[in-house]
Formats: structure tokens, C-alpha cells, sequence
């Protein structure tokens, strides 16, 4: 079924291709395709996609495609929340200040190196994982933010006052929770990534406060 849904949505990007080509604006059309969530097969005890904040989940792709640029990789992580300053970068438009991404413009244009700063990831949980339809605002259940940078990974139960703390480099799947008995390096990573939960926390509860959404 997952291979099934592959090929379909692989079908549908290349129907939308083919119409921008056969209309003549191909060589005038920005393209921008990001992958919402990932997929879980058993990595973390479901299958789907449920509330987690693993990598299997979310580690997604983003390809931006202008005409007249040169293919790149970019190697360094990048949120989803660059995607709105990139397209108004790319119409010419001004992003508003609220708006907490940064522009991937000079990356798609000249190759620069985006920041690679760590990427915060949100997540609301109901009483069971497996709760349906899957809870969307901060009342719904428990909020779970995540921290990840290229090596570590840090997941915060906000409600719970519970974390867990992975080292993707000799634990890419995140089977081997660090968060106890931490060394001096491991509490490090937690006192720097757990500022930026708190951060986070605190702009999700404003935004709550003010009946913006929250999911």
C-alpha cells in the first residue's frame, strides 16, 4: 500500500510537470515540493504515522526547483517553515515579521549554505498514540516538541515532564534512549535543546492564548 501511494503521488507531480510544460511556462514556474510527514514501519511500535517526533516521521524531503538555477544538494537540515519566505522571496515580496523562517532564496540561487541551526518539530498526543482522528490543538492532549540538529535528537513530553535523548550517529532509528544517567555531553545537549523547547512552549502558548491555530 505504502509503494502503491508512492507511485500515485509520484504520478500526480509528474501530471502537474507535464501541464506546466505542454502550457509553455516550465521555464517560468517555481516548483516547491515538501513531504508533510514521514512513515512508520515498526520503528517505534506502529505503523502509519501517528504523533512522534522520530526521524522515520520527521525527516522529510524538500525540493525547490527554479528555472535557471543549478542542481545542489544541500547537505544541512532545514525547516519546513522556510517554505513561506522562500516563495515570497522568490515573488519579490517582503515576509512578514512574525513569520520565524528563513529564506532558502540564496541557497537555491548561489549554493550558500543555509544555517543549519537545529529544527524544531511539534506533535499533540491524545490518551492513546493511536487516538483517531489525531489531536490538532493544544487541548487535545499532550504536547510533544522535539529539538534535532545533525547529530542529536531531543523529544519533550511538555505535559508529562518527561524527555528522551538520542545519538543519531551511532543510533540512526533512535532505539537507545539517553536521557538518564547523562554524561556531561549529553546534559549539555539537553540544557541547550531544552531552552528551545521552552522557547517554542512559550510561543505555542501565546499563540493558543490568542485563538491562532496551534497545531
Amino acid at each position: 500500500l505504502y509503494q502503491a501511494a508512492v507511485r500515485q503521488v509520484d504520478a500526480s507531480v509528474g501530471r502537474l510537470l507535464e501541464t506546466l510544460s505542454d502550457s509553455g511556462i516550465h521555464d517560468e514556474t517555481a516548483v516547491v515540493l515538501a513531504g508533510d510527514h514521514g512513515e512508520e514501519f515498526q520503528e517505534h511500535g506502529h505503523l502509519a504515522h501517528y504523533p512522534k517526533l522520530y526521524d522515520e516521521l520527521i525527516r522529510v524531503p524538500l525540493i525547490v526547483d527554479v528555472p535557471g538555477t543549478a542542481s545542489r544538494r544541500i547537505e544541512q537540515q532545514v525547516a519546513l517553515d522556510s517554505i513561506p519566505p522562500t516563495v515570497a522571496d522568490l515573488f519579490g515580496v517582503e515576509s512578514p515579521d512574525e513569520w520565524r523562517g528563513k529564506t532558502l532564496a540564496p541557497t537555491v540561487f548561489d549554493g550558500s549554505s543555509p544555517s543549519d541551526d537545529p529544527v524544531v518539530s511539534v506533535a499533540v498526543r491524545g490518551e492513546e498514540v493511536t487516538t483517531q482522528p489525531i489531536p490538532r490543538s493544544l487541548e487535545d492532549g499532550d504536547l510533544l516538541v522535539s529539538v534535532r540538529d545533525r547529530d542529536w535528537t531531543y523529544i519533550r513530553n511538555v505535559d508529562e515532564g518527561s524527555d528522551e535523548l538520542y545519538h543519531r550517529t551511532g543510533d540512526p532509528t533512535q532505539q537507545t534512549d539517553l536521557s538518564t544517567g547523562r554524561t556531561e555531553e549529553e546534559r549539555g545537549i539537553t540544557d541547550r535543546f531544552g531552552s528551545l523547547v521552552d522557547e517554542h512552549v512559550g510561543l505555542l502558548r501565546s499563540q493558543d492564548d490568542d485563538g491562532s491555530t496551534s497545531s
